[in-house]
């Protein structure tokens, strides 16, 4: 036993020194893990502590060009700095890696050296990281903008197309932002190639601007941000005899000249006033001569569209100036019917050619031509004395010639009285570095022509069509009944509409055609060339309705029914006609009916409720005689424009015997029982809503007095009789006077004829009124008040139609 005892002491004093092992083994692992854990957080934050960005490589200079000065650190301040010294600057605020920065990189540097020596061009890094461009313009998003500089107060925007021909063409009008002008013709000629002129009638004293003048110069360079093209040209008229020819008596004063009008502005002398007033009124005026878009146009019926290549630099485009004039003689009533000659320019024009054959666009054309002959001389013959002696070039004196000074108030405002016939040999194209005085009368004259000739080296030959001057046989708006505009497109710029057209304009001559859009037809040129005559021709083929229109048609098989209005003898079914083209004019434009269409489409999901929504007016409807609810799938069944809708689900209401005075359903209206029962009963005459009304009531039951709602829509009709019978009463009263002062034979049988409606119309809500008073079933009620309305009114009323 004590061996045994002492056995079990050993063994337990064996266990009890592993498990204090253990336990000390577990302590020194779990202490060391705390090390480690303390370490490894020691060391995440000294990596937490550093910056997770990188910064980027250095910036790199964008431009390589020794005509534009890159900024590529974004340095603002120096920026600022050479625009306060410079007169003109034109900068580029760009992102080196945004895609539209890289395409308009070749074109800025085309138009820096096109124009390094008249402006300083500057570009600005504004995406790099800390630079002072990025920090100063913290909410652009979008590059590049494109901004010229007038010293540094005046800054204008470029809004228009990322091409060199096009900046080119917004730089020069900011360096010329207004024409000068003498005459009544030199006003003129400027409104031809323009399709608006603002002209400021100011009065000069000394050589001090005056207030007047600097608002017109603001105005203009403000327009050349929306306008660069100069489709509304800017003028001064310092002529104080002149002045008072045109009807201006005092000074300043703003004249807008539009191709048929004038405007004077009577508003606040402020730029932005005076802006918002010429857009409003270019815009409102020049609709039916120039445009960008069609959808404006469109909706107001009819447009020709001229497809044509349109250069900015262009000042001459003899396609848009032959379909200019033919607008003009189109929407001008008996060729010009002004007693002013400042404001009857389409006579100026039109007189013009009785002088001359050639005729005014001819005339202008050719002296685009000359000039680059003259132009071409230049090159070859290299004097660089000669400028010395140029002085004479700029005359007071007025030249014989119908067209000398043209270029000199077009495009050289400097020199108002440049004779073009002494632009001779003298000139050379070597630019010469001024060393005298920089303003000199000399160096202004040479830059100017040296800065035309350059501009018309850069511009394509005008496209000239074949001369033909007569639109006496144009038909005219004033004969017409309808909206026509007539729009101009660039070829370049609108060949996807073209070819949505189906004009292949590669394959044209001149790459110019002409076409008329509506709603739903395009007719188009039935010769290869565009000629005044084939124009007009064109327009005649329009208006003679002589084009033929494939008209699509597809019966409906699941919802198709005879045209004829079926009753059935089940009062719980529902009977509705599916239109297609053809059965369209039979159904909907039926004299003795009231129809109402529902336009839908087998890809419009909310068509599907609608219809269901339609459906139910219809059953409750369905004992209404002359009212009729039909549908037709506009997606596949073609109607003219003047049926066709543009969205699905729409409907229209052709009301009886008022087929012009159809109404649409509001779209800004939601679609509901209330709201469609509603439109359909705003449509009803009078007399015909007692029953419709009565048939509605019946959608809380036959029987109106089992219910609360059936019984209060009973009521209302009875008030709605009493005030028809009144109103239908004063009309009959209005009548009986018209009758008593009546001189005409014809016109007393007339209102005798109305008389008599209006007094069955009386008696029938008369009858319909005392019927109200015991109403059983309201279906049962509607039949009989409607073969009493049709035995009382509509028989009576046949037989005295002679039908």
């Amino acid at each position: 036993m004590k061996r045994s005892l002492e056995t079990r002491i050993n063994e337990n004093d064996e266990d009890n020194s592993k498990s204090l092992e253990k336990s000390k083994m577990f302590i020194i692992c779990r202490e060391i893990f705390f090390v480690f854990t303390i370490l490894f957080t020691a060391y995440a934050t000294i990596l937490n502590s550093q910056a997770r960005t990188k910064r980027g490589s250095p910036a790199v200079p964008f431009f390589y060009n020794e005509n534009i000065k890159d900024f590529y650190q974004g340095e603002l301040k120096q920026l600022i700095s050479d625009i306060s010294e410079t007169d003109f600057v034109f900068v580029m605020f760009y992102a080196p890696w945004d895609a539209d920065c890289q395409d308009v990189k070749s074109e800025f540097i085309e138009a820096a050296e096109f124009y390094s020596n008249r402006i300083y061009f500057a570009a600005v890094n504004c995406w790099e990281p800390g630079s002072e461009c990025k920090a100063f313009f913290k909410d652009v998003y979008h590059f590049p903008q494109l901004v010229a500089y007038i010293g540094h107060q005046k800054e204008v925007e470029y809004k228009g197309p990322h091409s060199a021909d096009h900046i080119i063409k917004f730089l020069h009008s900011v360096l010329h932002p207004m024409h000068s002008i003498n005459t009544v013709s030199d006003l003129w000629r400027l409104r031809y190639l323009h399709d608006a002129v603002l002209v400021g009638h100011l009065k000069f004293f000394g050589n001090k601007p005056g207030l007047g003048f600097r608002l017109l110069y603001d105005t203009s360079l403000r327009l050349a941000s929306r306008d660069h093209e100069r489709h509304t040209a800017v003028a001064v008229f310092s002529h104080t005899k002149v002045n008072s020819l045109l009807g201006v008596s005092s000074t300043p004063t703003f004249v807008l000249y539009l191709w048929n009008k004038k405007i004077e502005y009577n508003g606040p002398m402020k730029v932005d006033a005076l802006v918002k007033w010429v857009l409003s009124r270019t815009e409102k005026g020049l609709a039916e001569l120039n445009s960008n878009t069609l959808l404006p146009n469109m909706k107001g019926g009819a447009v020709m569209v001229m497809f044509t290549p349109r250069h900015p630099l262009s000042s001459v485009i003899p396609y848009y100036l032959m379909l200019r004039r033919i607008a003009m003689n189109f929407n001008i009533c008996n060729n010009g019917t002004s007693t002013y000659p400042d404001e009857d320019f389409f006579s100026y024009v039109f007189q013009y050619g009785k002088f001359n054959k050639l005729g005014y666009e001819q005339d202008v054309i050719n002296f685009d031509l000359k000039l680059r002959e003259k132009c071409a001389k230049r090159k070859k013959i290299i004097k660089p004395k000669s400028f010395l002696a140029s002085s004479k070039s700029c005359s007071a004196q007025i030249s014989t010639n119908h067209w000398d000074n043209y270029t000199c108030y077009n495009s050289i405002p400097f020199c108002p009285n440049l004779k073009l016939n002494r632009w001779n040999e003298r000139l050379t194209e070597q630019r010469y570095v001024w060393k005298q005085d920089q303003q000199s009368i000399d160096n202004i004259v040479r830059l100017a022509e040296e800065e035309r000739c350059s501009i018309l080296e850069r511009t394509p030959l005008p496209l000239i069509p074949k001369p033909i001057f007569n639109t006496s046989q144009l038909p005219s708006s004033c004969d017409m009944n309808t909206t026509f505009s007539f729009i101009a497109l660039d070829s370049e710029q609108y060949s996807h509409l073209a070819n949505g057209l189906g004009i292949q304009l590669k394959k044209i001559k001149h790459r110019t055609t002409v076409v008329i859009i509506d709603d739903e037809e395009a007719l188009k040129l039935d010769t290869a060339e565009v000629t005044e005559q084939s124009v007009t021709n064109l327009l005649k083929r329009y208006f003679a309705g002589e084009r033929n229109r494939t008209l699509r048609s597809k019966r409906d098989s699941i919802y198709l029914h005879s045209v004829n209005k079926q009753r059935s003898n089940d009062p719980n079914s529902i009977s509705i006609i599916e239109l297609d083209t053809h059965s369209f004019h039979t159904v909907a434009l039926n004299k003795s009916m009231n129809v109402a269409v529902l336009y839908h489409s087998p890809y419009c999901s909310f068509c599907l409720g609608v219809s269901n929504l339609f459906l139910t007016l219809s059953h409750l409807l369905r004992n209404i005689d002359d009212l009729l609810l039909v549908r037709l799938d506009g997606e596949m069944n073609d109607l003219p424009w003047q049926y066709t809708v543009h969205s699905y689900p729409s409907i229209i209401f052709f009301p009886a015997r008022r087929k012009s005075e159809s109404r649409v359903f509001p779209q800004t209206s939601p679609l509901t029982f209330h709201t469609l029962s509603n439109f359909i009963l705003s449509n009803l005459q009078v007399y015909e809503r007692i029953s419709v009304l009565l048939a509605l009531c019946s959608r809380w039951g036959d029987d109106p007095m089992t219910s609360e709602e059936g019984e209060r829509c009973l009521r209302n009709v009875r008030s709605k009789s009493l005030d028809g019978i009144s109103d239908t009463l004063l009309e009959y009263r209005r009548n009986l006077l018209r009758l008593k002062h009546c001189s005409s034979h014809k016109i007393e049988d007339n209102l005798l004829f109305q008389q008599r409606q209006l007094f069955r119309k009386i008696e029938y809500l008369k009858y319909a009124h005392l019927k109200l008073a015991l109403v059983k079933s309201l279906q049962s009620t509607v039949i009989n008040l409607e073969q009493y309305k049709n035995k009382i009114i509509f028989n009576n009323f046949n037989i005295q139609n002679g039908n």
